[in-house]
C-alpha cells in the first residue's frame, strides 16, 4: 500500500483519488473546500488538505504524486515534485515541454510519466503500437461532447476550461513529409462522424467536425512521415471560436470578461449525458488503414472524460508502483510500451470501450 498524493480535486483528480483509495493511502491537496468535500464522499479515508500546492515540503512521506492540476499550474508543480524526490504521473498538459525537466528528474532519482491522460497518454501508447507497423500517416481524433446542443457553442468543458482555451490558441504542431511544422489551431477542419449506435440518444449521422490542435508533442519523434491530431466538436464550433478570437474579445482588458462568459456557457452540468471518443488511425503505403477506437459514455456519476483520463492515469500509476515503468527521468507515455497491455486491460475492465478498427 503506497502513500499517494493527488494534486487537484477537480473532475479528474476526484476520480483518481477515489479509484486509488481502494488500495492505497491517499492525500488530496486543493484549496477548494467544496471540491474536497465532494472527494470525501467517495474517497473514504482520504486525507484532505485545503491548501495550494506550493512547495516540495508538502510531499513529505509521499511515495507517488498524481499531478491533476490545470496546465497553467502543472509545470511549476512538477518542479516541486521532482525537488521532493517523488515519482509522478502527470496529466496536466502544460505549454512547457516536460522533457526539459529530464535532467533534474534523473539527478533526483525520480521517474515522471507526463501527458498521461487519454490524449495525450493512452493515445501515445496506441500510436506507438501502430508505428511499429511502418505506416505512412498517423492521425489522432479526440474529443468530449455533451448530448445537449445549446447554442451558440454546443459544448461543455469536461476538464479545465482554461486548458480548452489554451488548446484553441496554441499553434498545432504536426508532421508533413517527415518534418515538424506548425499550423494555427482550429484550422484544417474536416467532417467527422461517430459509428452508429455508439452513444445512447445520439442521432446516427450527427455532423461533427475535426480540427487541428496541439496534442502530439513527443509523438512527433516517431518515425512516421505524416502526423496530426484533431479535436472533435459539433460542426461550426471552430468557426465560431475563430470569429470570437479575431474580433479581439480575447485580447487586452476584454480577455478576462470574455473567458468568464465562456466558462459559464461551457459548464458541464452534474450528471449530464456526454461522451468521450478517441480514434487513432494509421494509413499504410498500400492505402489500407488500421487503428484503435476508444469510447466512453460516463458511468456511476463520473463523466466520460474524468473516466478515460483519470483511469489512464491510475493505470500508469499502478504500473509505475509495480516497477513496470523504469527511470529515472522523464518517461513519455509512448516509451512505456511494456505497460501497454496492463493499461489496455485496466481501461476495459472499468467499462471503457477499447477495440481495433479497420
Amino acid at each position: 500500500m503506497a502513500r499517494i498524493t493527488v494534486l487537484g480535486a477537480g473532475l479528474v483528480g476526484a476520480l483518481v483519488a477515489t479509484k486509488l483509495s481502494d488500495d492505497h493511502n491517499i492525500k488530496v491537496i486543493d484549496p477548494d473546500r467544496m471540491a474536497l468535500a465532494r472527494v470525501s464522499q467517495r474517497a473514504l479515508g482520504a486525507e484532505l488538505c485545503a491548501e495550494r500546492f506550493e512547495s516540495a515540503a508538502q510531499l513529505a512521506g509521499c511515495d507517488l504524486a498524481l499531478n491533476c492540476l490545470p496546465g497553467s499550474m502543472g509545470h511549476a508543480a512538477l518542479e516541486h515534485i521532482i525537488e521532493a524526490g517523488v515519482d509522478c504521473v502527470d496529466i496536466s498538459f502544460t505549454e512547457q515541454d516536460p522533457r526539459a525537466l529530464d535532467g533534474a528528474a534523473r539527478e533526483a532519482g525520480v521517474t515522471v510519466v507526463p501527458d498521461a491522460g487519454i490524449a495525450p497518454g493512452f493515445s501515445n501508447l496506441l500510436a506507438a503500437e501502430l508505428a511499429t507497423q511502418a505506416p505512412v500517416r498517423l492521425e489522432i481524433f479526440v474529443g468530449g461532447l455533451p448530448l445537449r446542443r445549446e447554442p451558440p457553442w454546443e459544448y461543455a468543458a469536461p476538464f479545465s476550461p482554461v486548458d480548452v482555451v489554451a488548446e484553441y490558441e496554441r499553434p498545432a504542431r504536426l508532421k508533413r513529409a517527415g518534418r515538424a511544422v506548425a499550423e494555427p489551431a482550429l484550422s484544417g477542419c474536416r467532417p467527422f462522424q461517430l459509428p452508429p449506435g455508439l452513444v445512447p440518444g445520439f442521432p446516427d449521422g450527427t455532423a461533427l467536425e475535426a480540427f487541428l490542435t496541439d496534442g502530439l508533442r513527443s509523438l512527433l519523434d516517431l518515425s512516421v512521415p505524416e502526423m496530426a491530431e484533431f479535436t472533435l466538436r459539433y460542426s461550426g464550433h471552430a468557426e465560431r471560436f475563430t470569429a470570437l478570437r479575431d474580433s479581439g474579445a480575447l485580447a487586452g482588458e476584454q480577455r478576462e470578461a470574455t473567458l468568464a462568459t465562456l466558462f459559464r456557457a461551457w459548464r458541464l452540468r452534474p450528471g449530464e449525458a456526454e461522451f468521450t471518443h478517441l480514434r487513432v488511425l494509421a494509413t499504410f503505403a498500400d492505402g489500407s488503414r488500421r487503428g484503435w477506437l476508444v469510447h466512453d459514455n460516463g458511468s456511476q456519476g463520473w463523466s466520460s472524460m474524468a473516466r478515460t483520463t483519470g483511469l489512464t492515469a491510475c493505470a500508469f500509476a499502478q504500473q509505475l508502483l509495480a516497477g513496470a515503468i523504469t527511470g529515472p527521468g522523464v518517461v513519455m507515455p509512448e516509451a512505456c510500451a511494456g505497460a501497454f497491455p496492463a493499461v489496455h486491460e485496466y481501461l476495459q475492465s472499468c467499462g471503457v470501450t477499447v477495440e481495433r478498427v479497420a
